[in-house]
């Protein structure tokens, strides 16, 4: 399976009032008082400006039906805009504001292999050590080293850890036990396949290292001092204030998915966060001395651990993204020009490539494209022809990962492993679908030279 990622992607907090223009200035509009008061820098003329283009690309986006979340762009210190757009929740029509709490899902893994780099600098540890030399009861894993499963090289499968809608928690000694016996993939090093039991293994590090649970680590080392008040574990059963509910589309009406308890991925993908504090965290963790030192930050760029570097429109990008049944997050760090994306939104289906693409040229003054309204139409189909589709596809990330493609009636579904979903497909012709009307993601499946259905594509 293929999948076409605008740059690296698809597979993180200061309030501006702009002179005189207070009351109309979008980066104003974020209702952060408190950072306001203490960072309060005006607006150029020309920020200004881009404050007010960023502004009207993210309405289009809202009134195409296409974002519910929170969005905020800075170029700097100088945040252009931090606003939410659609409803954290729809049944008491709750706006999202930029202090909406939504999981960040995978963007949990910069933070996980920051600790590491972290405890190697307090010389707690060496991403050169053996893992079994903090989980010894692992034979299977004698050879791969702290850095195999902070860049995914380790071989030990993403699969087999428990099931994201089981609702007990899950012990960290315990969670690590149920994959450790695992066969791997291949041997260390020898090859690349995304695991989450491996971040989920690294939390297991973090915490017979530190002496800290993994949890308590991150507070007091990084979310205490930057003052991240709102970010930490998540928990399907904890309430908390400004929590976005999640959102998908089935039958052309929005539906809620099953609440997950997604604090047994620990360091995979375990963190709720709000844009304001992923920015102080983006800000804090691109100075080097900060967070961490140079070294640290460079090996971190460099080799990818918990983050993705590469080139997008031509200028360096350094993120991650996330998802998890009902919501995604989205960061970006630009050096050319210290521009900073973030994105955290609470509705399945919302074209995240263009965001990274769009917003940046905004910010660079490059042309873009306001977003449109989009209404596929269905073409029926017997059930027989839907037929065949049916099958088996591997995912391009992991080729452990499957995608199940099955009909009920004259319907077409796929159910996924990762991120574990059902989804709708809605044919639109030539081998193409749809999963909802008002998205231009596509699902296309190709043919070998006998017309046999063979592989699928998602764009």
């Amino acid at each position: 399976m293929k999948f076409r990622i605008a740059g690296i992607f698809l597979v993180i907090i200061t309030i501006i009032f702009a002179a005189g223009c207070v009351a109309s200035s979008p980066a104003a509009e974020s209702g952060n008082q408190d950072a306001a008061a203490s960072m309060t820098v005006p607006l150029s003329q020309a920020d200004e400006a881009t404050s007010k283009n960023l502004d009207e690309y993210m309405t289009a986006l809202d009134d195409a039906g296409q974002f519910s979340g929170t969005v905020l762009v800075a170029r700097g210190d100088t945040i252009l805009l931090s606003k939410g757009y659609g409803m954290a929740n729809n049944e008491f029509s709750v706006p999202n504001t930029p202090q909406t709490v939504f999981p960040i899902a995978s963007n949990t893994k910069q933070f996980t292999a920051a600790a590491i780099m972290k405890l190697q600098e307090q010389g707690r540890l060496n991403i050169t050590d053996p893992v079994t030399d903090y989980i010894p009861d692992a034979p299977r894993w004698k050879d791969i080293r702290i850095y195999n499963l902070m860049n995914h090289t380790s071989g030990i499968p993403s699969l087999g850890g428990y099931c994201i809608t089981d609702s007990a928690d899950i012990a960290l000694p315990e969670l690590v036990k149920r994959f450790a016996d695992l066969p791997l993939t291949f041997e260390p090093g020898e090859g690349y396949a995304y695991s989450n039991n491996g971040y989920t293994t690294l939390s297991y590090i973090i915490e017979q290292a530190s002496g800290l649970s993994y949890d308590d680590y991150l507070m007091e080392n990084f979310f205490l001092p930057l003052e991240m008040t709102s970010t930490g574990p998540d928990n399907a059963r904890d309430v908390f204030p400004n929590r976005a509910s999640g959102y998908n589309t089935m039958d052309g009406k929005q539906i809620h998915y099953d609440l997950l308890n997604i604090h047994n991925l620990y360091g995979a993908g375990s963190l709720h966060s709000t844009t304001e504090d992923l920015f102080l965290w983006e800000r804090a963790f691109h100075t080097p001395g900060v967070i961490l030192t140079s070294p640290s930050l460079d090996a971190m760029t460099e080799y990818d651990y918990g983050i993705a570097s590469g080139v997008m429109n031509n200028r360096t990008s350094i993120g991650f993204s996330g998802h998890v049944l009902g919501f995604n997050s989205g960061t970006s760090y630009l050096p050319d020009g210290d521009v900073s994306v973030m994105f955290l939104l609470n509705h399945d289906r919302t074209p995240m490539a263009n965001l990274y693409e769009d917003l940046p040229a905004i910010v660079f003054n490059e042309s873009y494209s306001l977003p449109q309204k989009i209404d596929q139409k269905v073409v029926s189909l017997t059930a027989e022809e839907l037929g065949e589709y049916v099958g088996i596809y591997p995912s391009d990330l992991d080729e452990t990962w499957m995608y199940t493609v099955f009909t009920e009636g004259n319907r077409l579904f796929y159910t996924s492993d990762v991120p574990y979903e059902t989804v709708e497909l809605f044919f639109e012709g030539n081998d193409t679908f749809f999963m909802t009307p008002e998205s231009a993601d596509s699902v296309i499946f190709t043919r070998d030279t006998n017309g046999t259905v063979n592989d699928m594509n998602m764009e």
